[in-house]
């Protein structure tokens, strides 16, 4: 049996040494055509924060971070990212972009319950004195992973967690996807919209790595 896989986050992180959050209001996004007056009902505009949502996006600025959070299940997340984000950064040239960011997550359930189990498998290496003395059932086991990939600098942070539901702890193993680049004084929003072309690719290669924890093979 199959264990159960969930895609349950995505989104871009964009960090500057700073972010104007003052002018970033709701007329200003408006005004701009970033953002339409549907999507900015019931914005937060403060001189700290600035936060905004919709079915399909959640924006969250603060002065040094910019987070936009994308619905797992929109088809078209390049162009969402193109016509909001691409078009905001293109409207603050003189922003110090330092790094940018993509995040993919997933959730995978095992299929007999037994995190222990699963989380072995996957990361134990019996031959390493590092595990010895590490039998009992309550052990949990992740691990972490980098590489260049596509331009960016990849990496891969698995761990197990619980989440309580319905007064009942469900353990999960965590997989949190990232594609990162490092940006200096010479980089402008070209090198940031650049990523947004790389959003396809990067997620299925996150799917298709995911997916292996099924791998029959």
């Amino acid at each position: 049996m199959n264990h159960d896989i969930d895609f349950v986050d995505c989104n871009i992180v964009i960090i500057a040494s700073t972010f104007n959050v003052n002018i970033l209001n709701t007329v200003w996004l408006y005004k701009n055509k970033i953002f339409t007056e549907k999507e900015l009902q019931g914005a937060t505009c403060l001189p700290v924060i600035v936060e905004a949502q919709s079915d399909d996006f959640r924006l969250h600025i603060v002065p040094d971070r910019l987070q936009f959070s994308i619905n797992t299940k929109y088809k078209n997340t390049k162009e969402l990212l193109s016509s909001k984000i691409g078009r905001l950064v293109k409207l603050l040239p003189h922003t110090p972009f330092t790094a940018a960011g993509l995040n993919f997550t997933y959730h995978v359930t095992p299929s007999d319950k037994d995190i222990y189990k699963l989380t072995r498998s996957l990361f134990c290496n019996e031959q390493s004195k590092l595990f010895n003395d590490l039998e009992e059932e309550n052990v949990r086991f992740g691990g972490y992973f980098s590489k260049d990939l596509l331009g960016t600098r990849f990496r891969l942070d698995a761990k197990p967690i619980s989440i309580v539901m319905q007064n009942k702890k469900k353990e999960m193993l965590q997989l949190a996807y990232n594609f990162n680049i490092s940006l200096n004084e010479e980089d402008d929003h070209n090198s940031v919209i650049g990523l947004f072309d790389k959003w396809d690719e990067a997620k299925r290669i996150c799917q298709e790595l995911t997916n292996k924890i099924n791998s029959k093979d």
